[in-house]
């Protein structure tokens, strides 16, 4: 049997001269979410983020378990 246990999104973004990127995640999003609605998403982020700031892009991870 496999039980969905959720989705998640991790917003990818990045400045310039700095060589680690910046994560923000997004737990229990909905199954399947829309491709202009991520970005959408990604892009409120880096706007809410510091001038310069540049969406590198967003990873969408989907967890099961599947059980006898």
């Amino acid at each position: 049997m496999i039980q969905k246990l959720g989705t998640k999104l991790q917003v990818h973004l990045s400045q310039l001269g700095v060589l680690k990127m910046k994560k923000i995640t997004f737990a229990n999003v909905v199954d399947d979410p829309d491709e202009n609605e991520i970005i959408a998403l990604g892009e409120i982020m880096r706007d809410l983020d510091k001038d310069g700031t540049m969406l590198d892009g967003v990873i969408i991870t989907s967890q099961s378990r599947v059980t006898k």
